[in-house]
């Protein structure tokens, strides 16, 4: 085999090397979106929940008090 063969088999398989670990990246970015997109449903269904749970300041008292700086 020379040179030339050599080198162009070299690069097929770097390009298929690159092919598959841009499909697994794809493949980990669309698991991410999943993972994201169910905890956010997740706490939205949790809001009902903490809402009546919580016993703190209101969100608007608890934003006044960061503008004043009463903390």
């Amino acid at each position: 085999m020379d040179d030339k063969s050599r080198i162009l088999n070299q690069l097929d398989r770097i390009l298929e090397e690159l092919a598959e670990l841009k499909k697994a990246l794809i493949l980990s970015a669309a698991r991410d979106v999943q993972r994201t997109e169910q905890a956010w449903k997740d706490l939205e269904a949790a809001i009902p929940e903490v809402t009546r749970l919580w016993r703190g300041p209101s969100a608007v008292e608890e934003i006044r008090d960061q503008r004043e700086k009463t903390w």
